[in-house]
């Protein structure tokens, strides 16, 4: 019955990546739970060894801020490189720091602070998701973007 529903519906799928093993595992329920595909990386270069060699659909990039080895943002600027239609979503227990107010919410990105409710996440997923894309926008209002950043 579940594989009718999917059928039916399409759900979208979500790429986590988070350090912490038991938030992975707890993202991934609560994900599930609001019918989302769950991917699971432990790290930026697990992350990226999966955009770059899987060739499923990817929606929407869920990921911690402060990691070692690449943070949430430079990880996400590579994902883009990779596949521009993308979404991107980061999480933090470190709202309050330097990364992440200068890479994140200076640049009015989707950010989640954790810890998060269920609610929380999916509400917040859904807001990311509905995020245009450069190829989803209307021609009308992709030239004014575009003629809005030549004009910086």
């Amino acid at each position: 019955m579940k594989i009718a529903t999917q059928l039916q519906h399409n759900p979208k799928t979500i790429l986590v990546v988070d350090d912490e093993l038991c938030v992975l595992t707890i993202v991934k329920c609560m994900l599930e739970c609001g019918d989302y595909n769950v991917l699971l990386a432990s790290s930026a270069a697990a992350a990226l060894r999966i955009v770059e060699n899987h060739d499923v659909t990817i929606d929407l990039l869920l990921t911690d801020v402060v990691m070692p080895g690449m943070q949430g943002p430079d990880l996400a600027e590579r994902v883009l490189a990779l596949r521009p239609n993308i979404k991107a979503l980061f999480m933090s227990g470190y709202a309050d720091s330097d990364v992440v107010r200068v890479k994140v919410l200076d640049h009015n990105l989707v950010f989640l602070p954790k810890p998060f409710t269920s609610g929380g996440l999916l509400g917040t997923v859904e807001r990311a998701l509905s995020v245009p894309t450069p190829d989803t926008l209307d021609p009308r209002i992709q030239d004014n973007v575009v003629s809005a950043s030549h004009s910086r």
